[in-house]
C-alpha cells in the first residue's frame, strides 16, 4: 500500500529534525522509509514493529526512533502497541528519544498519548519530542 502525502511528509519532517538538532551528535546514523529512496537501507524492526526513522550513533549512546501517524492512525491499537513497543526499546538506551510528528490538529492529543504510554511502559527516562506540520 502506498503512503499517503502527509505521512510522507511527517516522516520527512522527523529526518529534517534529526539533522537539525542532532547535528553535534558524532557519527550519527539515520535510517527511514522514505519512499523516494530506491533500495536503500529500511529501518529494523523494533519490538515487533518497523519505525519510520531510527538514527543511533557510533559508539552507541544515543537512540532516535521517529513515528509519523495521521489524525485517523494517531489512536489506533495498533498505533498504541507500536509506540509502547519503541518506548520500552528506548528506555534501555543510554539516550533514547522518541519523536512522533503528526498533523498540526492532533499535536496535543498526540502528546497526551505519549505522556500516557510513558507512564504505562515505565519510560519517564525516555526524551519525548511531538513534532506537528506546521512548526515546532
Amino acid at each position: 500500500m502506498a503512503e499517503s502525502s502527509t505521512h510522507t511528509n511527517l516522516v520527512q519532517l522527523i529526518v529534517t529534525y534529526i539533522r537539525r538538532e542532532h547535528k553535534q551528535v558524532t557519527a550519527l546514523g539515520i535510517i527511514d522509509d522514505l519512499p523516494d529512496l530506491l533500495h536503500a537501507e529500511k529501518p529494523n524492526r523494533v519490538g515487533g514493529f518497523v519505525p519510520d526513522v531510527y538514527a543511533f550513533d557510533a559508539p552507541l549512546t544515543t537512540v532516535i526512533i521517529g513515528e509519523a501517524k495521521t489524525t485517523a492512525d494517531l489512536e489506533t491499537d495498533h498505533s498504541k502497541r507500536q509506540l509502547c513497543a519503541f518506548l520500552t526499546h528506548l528506555s534501555h538506551q543510554e539516550a533514547g528519544i522518541l519523536i512522533l510528528a503528526v498533523p498540526w490538529q492532533a499535536k496535543r492529543r498526540a502528546q497526551a498519548i505519549i505522556e500516557m504510554l510513558r507512564a504505562e511502559t515505565g519510560a519517564a527516562s525516555v526524551q519525548a519530542v511531538t513534532l506537528d506540520d506546521v512548526g515546532l
